[in-house]
């Protein structure tokens, strides 16, 4: 009963559903396009993890964006100007696992009861990764694949 991920750069991560169904995630392509079958892009890393798999079938697949901060930290706070609203966002592929923490601290700052960890996140400094709006993605694709290829090798 708990989320589980490795420590790639293109990370896997699974954990069981509330009705005891396998999440298996971790197509980042960093691209920003989905493959054209998930469920046949996932399988061979869901088998490389779990190979007694191999005759199941995958019910449901999806894709999208996930959020990326350039230290690869969740980012949780509150708008200083509006301090009234609070986030928590770029779970860098982690939000499987991220989410439930920052699940609680909100809910602890929303409520008054601190118990210290959403100042904690709330004090780290939000990077601009670089590039400005036409290069950060290409350059973030770039990186991404630089440190995917040194783990390969």
């Amino acid at each position: 009963n708990m989320a589980v991920c490795d420590q790639r750069v293109a990370l896997d991560y699974y954990r069981l559903s509330a009705d005891r169904r396998l999440l298996f995630g971790g197509a980042c392509h960093y691209s920003g396009r989905d493959p054209k079958d998930i469920a046949a892009y996932m399988r061979p890393k869901m088998l490389e993890v779990f190979p007694q798999l191999s005759g199941v079938q995958i019910d449901y697949q999806w894709g999208g964006m996930i959020g990326i901060g350039a230290n690869r930290l969740p980012q949780i706070g509150r708008l200083h100007d509006q301090p009234n609203v609070y986030y928590a966002q770029a779970y860098s592929g982690h939000g499987v696992n991220a989410t439930h923490l920052a699940g609680k601290l909100l809910a602890e700052a929303i409520s008054g009861q601190h118990s210290g960890g959403f100042d904690l996140f709330a004090k780290v400094p939000h990077i601009t990764f670089p590039g400005g709006k036409h290069l950060r993605s290409p350059l973030l694709a770039l990186g991404m694949l630089w440190h995917r290829l040194k783990e390969l090798v």
